[in-house]
């Protein structure tokens, strides 16, 4: 996604709204573990202020996930704020400087590997096809979901089964 800034970086104080919508192959970029379902959107401003040029904005996707649970495949749109600082100046910088710079050349950036590093630290750590997926059986691993199994899921741990002895002699007692 490349911006164009001969206007902005020229005149000091200026500032340009941006909205793109472009198809990205985000693994080009280093980023495999995106799967684009759609266009990378970025909707925002970049704004000279100099040495610096600051991008801010939203950047948001619609994404092809695995479920957590259920490993059903499904999309989900996932959006990031975006602030980022680029310049195409490195003595601008000193070593005191606390926040990560970007660097460029000509009057181009390719603004996508910080929106695509954005929308990476926004995915879910557990992405889930819905609130109430129910996942795998843990047994024979029918889907939840879409049906019902017929496993016993009453596992007793066996350093507890002495336990579970004592409760079942309990209990016939109490019945006769």
């Amino acid at each position: 996604m490349l911006i164009n800034v001969t206007k902005v970086k020229s005149t000091t104080q200026c500032s340009e709204k941006l909205k793109l919508a472009e198809p990205v192959d985000a693994a080009a970029y280093g980023y495999p573990e995106l799967a684009l379902a759609g266009s990378l959107h970025f909707a925002g401003q970049i704004e000279n202020a100099a040495p610096f040029l600051e991008l801010q904005g939203r950047a948001s996707a619609k994404l092809r996930l695995s479920c957590s649970r259920c490993l059903a495949d499904f999309e989900q749109t996932i959006s990031a704020d975006i602030a980022e600082t680029f310049t195409n100046k490195p003595e601008a910088l000193s070593e005191d400087d606390e926040y990560e710079v970007s660097f460029f050349s000509g009057d181009e950036i390719d603004i996508a590997p910080a929106l695509l590093r954005a929308l990476l630290l926004e995915l879910p750590m557990q992405p889930l096809c819905r609130p109430d997926c129910k996942g795998l059986c843990p047994d024979c691993g029918a889907d939840l979901n879409r049906q019902t199994c017929s496993c016993n899921h009453q596992d007793i741990d066996i350093r507890l089964s002495k336990l579970q002895a004592l409760f079942n002699a309990m209990n016939k007692d109490k019945e006769v």
